[in-house]
């Protein structure tokens, strides 16, 4: 959180870069049901909420904990935290939360505001909904974290992180249903995102919130997240170590 405070403009930008990517594509699905009263079981009431808050999940764990991550493995003061009697990993994820606190929670409730004053956003289904909405949010913060730990740590075996970076973003933001509701996209990709641990991080709490998941498929898609948290947990734990091994440090 002090980090957050402390370079406020960085922050500031992190928020307004969501806000941009919002009224981008506001503007491309409101051309889209214009031609389609619904598109895939989506219709454009329940899009419109789907985009306003697909990205305000999408901003609670921002770029800046893998950039900073990865920058101090290029630079070698990586070393400093192989010195702190803390496990890295957990480190990491803490960083997320607290520079959540200042970026993703601001723009996540800037997202409500605007869209229940100015885009008619729907609330959640039920009370239920809501409840559980909030619990898949938080495990779905949870996932993202890790994933962008484990791809960091890749900065370990590659000379520049610039690719990692831009790819990691790229493939979470249309796995996780961001871009995209997984409904709409191709049957070979929806079967892909459908398994994989991204779709927690955006779809699933979404699903919970339009009241598109019911019943034991609702049971469902939460024990697959809660799945994937457990073995993203204990494998990026696994890829610390297997990282630290990888380490070279030459003096001068």
């Amino acid at each position: 959180m002090q980090t957050a405070i402390a370079y406020r403009v960085t922050a500031l930008f992190q928020i307004a870069i969501t806000f941009i990517w919002v009224f981008i594509l506001y503007a491309l699905w409101d051309a889209a049901f214009l031609e389609s009263g619904a598109i895939a079981g989506y219709t454009w009431d329940e899009m419109r909420t789907y985009i306003l808050i697909a990205y305000g999940l999408n901003a609670l764990v921002g770029w800046r904990v893998g950039g900073q991550m990865m920058v101090t493995i290029r630079t070698g003061e990586i070393t400093r935290e192989l010195t702190r009697p803390l496990n890295y990993r957990s480190t990491q994820v803490a960083t997320a939360v607290g520079l959540s606190v200042i970026e993703g929670v601001i723009g996540l409730l800037l997202v409500v505001i605007l869209g229940t004053l100015f885009f008619d956003m729907q609330p959640p289904d039920s009370v239920r909904a809501a409840i559980l909405f909030v619990f898949a949010v938080l495990v779905g913060f949870l996932i993202k974290a890790l994933c962008i730990f484990l791809v960091s740590l890749l900065c370990f075996w590659t000379l520049s992180s610039v690719g990692l970076m831009w790819a990691q973003q790229s493939v979470i933001s249309i796995l996780s249903g961001t871009l995209i509701p997984i409904a709409m996209m191709p049957d070979w990709l929806r079967l892909v995102a459908e398994v994989l641990p991204l779709r927690g991080i955006v779809s699933t709490p979404l699903q919970i919130y339009l009241g598109k998941s019911q019943g034991w498929d609702l049971v469902g898609l939460l024990a697959l997240q809660v799945g994937w948290l457990a073995v993203l947990w204990v494998f990026s734990d696994w890829a610390w170590k297997a990282a630290f091994n990888a380490v070279e440090i030459q003096g001068g």
